[in-house]
């Protein structure tokens, strides 16, 4: 960890991810506090937290903007929201969930209490500042990742970043990560993200997490806004995420635009499950034989095995008294690779059945 002093920088907190940490699961609340007017907002944004503490994540996230400072001027309305049913102005929409900051600290002490990273994705700089102070890890979100004066100012924190990249190209990664090692060279990982909500399958793309991985060298992961709650999240992981986040609610028929094709509270915990299963299930990538199989490995592999009584002095002869077989509970012989130098070879000893053929066995 880096190390400031009282007139320098501040530290660098510890990040949650890296090569030798497990898998940081993060439950995106985002903004699920909200559902049609306002009103048991906070009750909901806590009932989300203990959602997410309950299905084993390791931080519950939230996103903290102000209509004013996200669109233009006349931005009109959204495609993908009008085909939802959805027919407010943009800007109007947003304006709608936008979290009071004075929340924040009740949100951060709630996560805290049920031992979660709090964490809020902030979308301005003002919106960053107001959220420094309750995590130790900031969240850039996808189209964000061009936004200059955000990152500049997140760099000041000299707090590990998350950076998701849907909807841009690896050439905007490239440029964002180039500023952040200029200004502050603070951990960082990079999330595969499709901007589509929900994304289908083909659009997926979780290769780009291998090609991220090997284009930057730094931890990688996955923003994941498929439906299906657990196949691209555990595929993620088996290709080498090492930070997964997925979108839930409450109830997916709550009124709001990202309630619908998030997960749900069941969901969440399948997922979070099967992430660690399959975590478990990677293994070291050497192939060897596992603790697991070494008993039945030396059951089952097959060796150089005498199929009769063979008397010492007499020829071994593959198919006549030696045969390639598997040994069970008999000594294992030499690998059936090296039946060519056994082959017409006097044995040295007598030979019972089923005993597996050794260098010593023969002249």
């Amino acid at each position: 960890m880096a190390r400031g002093n009282k007139n320098g920088p501040p530290p660098t907190p510890e990040a949650p991810f890296g090569p030798d940490k497990p898998v940081f699961i993060v439950g995106e609340a985002g903004s699920n506090w909200r559902a049609g007017e306002r009103g048991g907002d906070k009750e909901r944004a806590y009932a989300l937290i203990d959602a997410a503490a309950e299905a084993g994540c390791d931080a519950v996230k939230f996103q903290v903007f102000r209509a004013a400072t996200v669109y233009a001027p006349g931005a009109g309305q959204s495609d993908y929201l009008s085909e939802a049913g959805i027919s407010d102005d943009i800007t109007e929409i947003l304006a709608s969930l936008e979290m009071p900051y004075e929340m924040l600290a009740d949100l951060a002490g709630r996560a805290r209490e049920r031992g979660l990273q709090f964490m809020a994705t902030a979308f301005s700089p003002a919106d960053a500042a107001a959220v420094n102070e309750f995590v130790n890890v900031h969240k850039i979100a996808s189209y964000e990742i061009n936004h200059l004066r955000l990152l500049e100012y997140l760099i000041t924190t000299r707090k590990p970043l998350i950076i998701s990249t849907g909807g841009g190209t690896m050439a905007d990664v490239e440029r964002a990560l180039d500023l952040v090692v200029a200004g502050a060279c603070v951990p960082v990982a990079i999330l595969q993200c499709t901007a589509a909500y929900p994304a289908p399958p083909e659009a997926v793309n979780l290769l780009a997490i291998k090609n991220l991985a090997e284009m930057f060298g730094v931890s990688v992961g996955l923003s994941d806004h498929s439906q299906d709650p657990v196949a691209a999240p555990a595929a993620a992981v088996a290709l080498g995420a090492k930070v997964v986040e997925k979108h839930f609610t409450l109830d997916r028929t709550l009124p709001g635009p990202d309630h619908a094709y998030a997960v749900e509270p069941d969901e969440l915990a399948a997922m979070v499950r099967t992430i660690r299963l399959v975590e478990r299930m990677l293994g070291t990538g050497e192939k060897e034989v596992q603790p697991a199989e070494e008993e039945l490995a030396r059951y089952g592999v097959r060796g150089i095995q005498a199929t009769r009584d063979v008397a010492a002095g007499e020829i071994l002869k593959e198919s006549e008294n030696v045969d390639i077989l598997r040994p069970g509970k008999n000594r294992l012989g030499m690998n059936p690779f090296e039946i060519g130098r056994v082959e017409g070879r006097r044995a040295r000893r007598d030979i019972p059945a089923g005993d597996g053929i050794r260098e010593e066995d023969f002249d």
